[in-house]
């Protein structure tokens, strides 16, 4: 079968466990011919995306300009490229899918779509950082070209309307949808999506998970304690942050180490590290190789994971894979990616000092914290098996273009 994937930047050397890369490679794994579209973003060389053209683990990747219209970009990439026998389309502010469903409609190509984490829209919930807090409204989403008429007739926002209403047509033409959890196939329900669903996990490059990593750089005192993540408050950073004097005054020499490719808050976590009194053990690192990551993970005792809400949680499948346990919140996805008190420990939502206790718990018992880390490999091995979970997609796209469904 030849297969194209649509996604953000997620084919990059520098990531190994972006969705798309992980997807395409266990395709091409599974002996099937793999291209991606996604995009082309010189200006941000850290995330690898520089490249026009590259193959990655055997995925043929083109790159083109992030654009809604004209796209002309995305149109011509699409028309150089082999004709698939299907696409898949991931995240749900993908800017070139407008473009992209209109041209695969054209040639009769089916397309399924992992929405990968729907309150991450910013017209659905009216705070991306704290959606379980804050008001959901689907009656903002725009389909149609007479809904951007009557809404900018009223407002006058015709801008924003046009970029609502690209962003959300492409949802109406997909044949199937593959969530990534029972939390995203439930939300697609309830705004009224009817095509055939399956909910398929995201996975992880298990041959890198499983292999060398290098001599961490540079060295910290134990315990080791990272935060891995961008700096924003819906991945609760300020939490871990309010969570340190409690494990530090136990365990005084603890390194709570911050990685991230998105330092935009570093002022305000050094700010709420020093208004606490822990500065001295905060060490901000910012953008490490996927190798330096893994070595950190494999080197750390816990996995604090504060999550106010997450598309999927992949770092809490990274740290089950490193064998460090995971602590994180009791929030829709990760709830279903952990099992309390049998693969991790889940602490309640926006709970520093729950948090704080948890990571202790995992400090001073030796025994809880080695059954969290096999319970956490044993997921790793059974439930988010690359190879079980693709045979899943895979069945899907069968499925779809068998029945010729194009809508």
């Amino acid at each position: 079968m030849r297969i194209l994937i649509i996604g953000l930047g997620g084919i990059s050397r520098h990531f190994r466990n972006w969705p798309e890369r992980t997807l395409g490679q266990a395709l091409v794994a599974a002996g099937h011919e793999v291209m991606a579209l996604t995009y082309w973003q010189p200006d941000q060389p850290h995330l690898g995306l520089t490249a026009r053209r590259e193959e990655i683990d055997g995925i043929v990747v083109r790159r083109v300009r992030p654009q809604i219209w004209p796209g002309r970009e995305t149109i011509a990439a699409l028309e150089s490229l082999p004709r698939p026998d299907i696409a898949h389309i991931i995240h749900p502010r993908n800017v070139l899918a407008l473009q992209a469903v209109r041209w695969l409609r054209r040639h009769n190509i089916p397309i399924v779509w992992t929405w990968l984490g729907p309150y991450h829209d910013r017209w659905l919930v009216a705070d991306r950082e704290r959606p379980y807090e804050s008001s959901i409204h689907p009656e903002r989403l725009i389909y149609s070209l007479p809904q951007i008429v009557r809404r900018g007739l009223r407002d006058w926002q015709w801008r924003d309307h046009w970029r609502n209403y690209a962003i959300h047509r492409p949802l109406r033409d997909v044949a199937a949808f593959i969530p990534c959890s029972h939390h995203e196939a439930q939300v697609l329900r309830s705004l009224g999506f009817n095509q055939p669903m399956t909910v398929v996990p995201l996975w992880l490059d298990m041959h890198f998970m499983n292999g060398p990593a290098p001599i961490l750089e540079p060295t910290f005192t134990y315990p080791i304690i990272p935060y891995i993540g961008q700096l924003t408050p819906r991945k609760g950073y300020d939490l871990l942050v309010a969570a340190m004097p409690t494990i530090i005054a136990r365990y005084p020499q603890a390194s709570f180490v911050f990685v991230t490719h998105n330092p935009a808050q570093r002022a305000e976590l050094q700010r709420l590290a020093a208004e606490a009194g822990v500065a001295a053990n905060l060490h901000f690192l910012g953008t490490l190789s996927e190798e330096q990551k893994l070595a950190l993970l494999r080197a750390s005792a816990v996995l604090p994971f504060p999550s106010r809400y997450e598309g999927f949680g992949l770092p809490v499948l990274e740290g089950m894979a490193a064998g460090v346990p995971v602590v994180s919140t009791d929030i829709p996805v990760i709830n279903e990616l952990i099992r309390d008190g049998e693969d991790g420990l889940l602490v309640p939502y926006n709970d520093a000092a729950a948090l704080a206790n948890a990571i202790l718990r995992l400090l001073d018992d030796e025994a809880l914290r080695a059954r969290i880390i096999a319970g956490g490999r044993r997921a790793i091995a059974e439930r988010f098996a690359p190879q079980r979970l693709v045979t899943q997609v895979l069945a899907v796209y069968e499925q779809v273009v068998r029945s010729g469904n194009t809508s």
